[in-house]
């Protein structure tokens, strides 16, 4: 009963601190007559202490108590999509935390993490953080699953090394750079994504070298600034969704193209073509072939492997708009010119001819066109 008091002084403390009246669905909150079990988003364990706080999207605005961190029994924790301004003070007390969500809440700092030693979930995505990933992460030796892509994270994306049960990295649209760590340390990792950030260089050979084989993996690397060759030494995963397209790379070992199962078996359809499509070829939004329809196509400004678009940029080679920075080349500014001086020559003629009629004002003029 002492417990479950306290539990109860707690709750009332976020309620109270994260403007309560105003939540989304608040149902028995506040009664003295329902058990706090009962209330929105509160879970029991055997009807006796708080296990879970799941109040994601519930419009929790303001910055949650610590003292939420001393409910000795809690488990999860689901605050994501609420604009509250969430701290990690105190966070070691809740020794059974082990799922903690607070994607899209404007967080801006980690500073604190590391005390949650007890995290196997912990998703950070579509938030403001920025600058390296903390040291105080590797600290966290349970963990299974790391998101946190859509922020501003940059510097040399970590190894992790000390994180052996890793099982999923979600790091896509930052502002990592430097190579390509390994991951050869752990065994359990099969699911990475690192997409459209800034890693530069090759896919190391040596890449998730102790990963389980019999696992069905996924990689997305694209939209970096990957070159050099895909190592064979893939060739031991039997199923693989591998994207790579947008990078800088040159070639794909042979041995790769007679792995069937990969990517659900575009790779037993196209052989090559469904990793990457060759260079002087590009395929609409994936670079490669897939039985979706997608096809290897000619392009007679590429010169690396996996393309998505057929453009020419600044400096004479292609690459997509969406991943790499690429710019318009001189080639396409010229079509621009042209088509405005046509134009432009046109709506002249138009208002010399008008202009003693009425009196009017002229937009500027804008053209658009898509270049495959």
């Amino acid at each position: 009963l002492k417990k479950r008091k306290k539990e109860k002084q707690i709750l009332q403390l976020l309620y109270q601190a994260c403007d309560g009246a105003n939540w989304r669905s608040q149902d028995n909150w506040n009664n003295d007559d329902v058990d706090i079990c009962q209330w929105y988003g509160v879970k029991c364990d055997d009807g006796r202490t708080v296990s879970s706080l799941q109040l994601g999207s519930n419009n929790l605005v303001g910055t949650p108590p610590n003292e939420i961190f001393d409910m000795p029994n809690l488990k999860l924790l689901w605050l994501y999509s609420n604009p509250i301004d969430f701290k990690f003070d105190g966070i070691g007390r809740a020794g059974k935390l082990t799922s903690l969500l607070l994607d899209s809440t404007g967080l801006t700092s980690l500073e604190g993490i590391g005390d949650a030693y007890a995290l196997v979930d912990l998703d950070v995505r579509f938030n403001r953080l920025s600058g390296p990933i903390p040291d105080e992460v590797s600290r966290l030796v349970n963990l299974e699953t790391l998101s946190c892509s859509d922020n501003q994270l940059s510097g040399n994306f970590p190894s992790l090394s000390r994180l052996k049960n890793l099982k999923s990295i979600r790091a896509g649209s930052n502002q990592f750079s430097g190579p390509l760590p390994d991951f050869s340390t752990q065994p359990n990792l099969k699911s990475i994504d690192l997409s459209g950030n800034n890693i530069k260089g090759p896919i190391p050979p040596d890449f998730l070298a102790n990963t389980d084989t019999s696992f069905s993996v996924y990689i997305d690397l694209s939209s970096n600034q990957i070159t050099g060759v895909v190592p064979g030494k893939l060739s031991r995963f039997d199923q693989l969704t591998l994207y790579l397209r947008d990078n800088r790379i040159i070639g794909v070992d042979q041995s790769l193209c007679s792995k069937e199962l990969w990517n659900n078996g575009d790779v037993g359809a196209f052989q090559c073509d469904g990793i990457l499509c060759p260079t002087g070829t590009w395929a609409s939004n994936s670079g490669r072939a897939s039985q979706n329809g997608a096809k290897c196509e000619s392009c007679e400004f590429s010169n690396s492997y996996g393309l998505s678009e057929c453009v020419e940029n600044a400096e004479g080679n292609v690459g997509s708009l969406r991943g790499n920075g690429t710019s318009e080349g001189p080639g396409i500014g010229i079509i621009f010119l042209i088509c405005f001086l046509v134009f432009g020559l046109a709506a002249g003629v138009s208002v010399f001819r008008k202009r003693n009629q009425q009196s009017r004002h002229y937009g500027g003029l804008s053209t658009s066109g898509e270049f495959t």
